[in-house]
């Protein structure tokens, strides 16, 4: 399910978190019952009071908490079409080679480290 952190995917909002999106986009998407998806509808109807109040001026918009400092993406497919651009450009440095979600902060990252080498790491350190 959404919550306010949840970044959009998709629209004229596409890449900005939940609390982020004005609220009065958010009522009209409501009443002209406009969804995107089933979770951004289900999302909107458990907060529809928030949102009335937020677009009232009564409540301020919540500060963004992400416990990365990486850069991440909303999701598998995302993160791996960037991979995909990523591999066809040319470049001297290293490039990342897979996709993986992030047991902080819920998005996905990109790495160079091959699986192999972190599950190696992962099991030295978890003795």
């Amino acid at each position: 399910m959404y919550n306010d952190n949840t970044i959009l995917t998709v629209g004229k909002y596409k890449f900005i978190a939940l609390c982020r999106v004005p609220a009065d986009f958010l009522l009209r998407m409501y009443t002209n019952k406009g969804y995107y998806n089933a979770e951004l509808k289900e999302y909107i109807e458990s907060n529809i009071e928030k949102i009335i109040l937020r677009n009232e001026g009564l409540i301020i918009t919540p500060p963004l908490d992400f416990p990365c400092e990486k850069l991440f993406y909303a999701n598998r497919k995302i993160a791996k079409g960037v991979l995909r651009k990523i591999a066809s450009m040319k470049q001297e440095h290293k490039k990342p080679i897979r996709v993986y979600e992030c047991e902080k902060c819920g998005g996905w990252h990109l790495t160079s480290m091959p699986l192999e080498e972190w599950q190696k790491a992962s099991f030295a350190t978890s003795d």
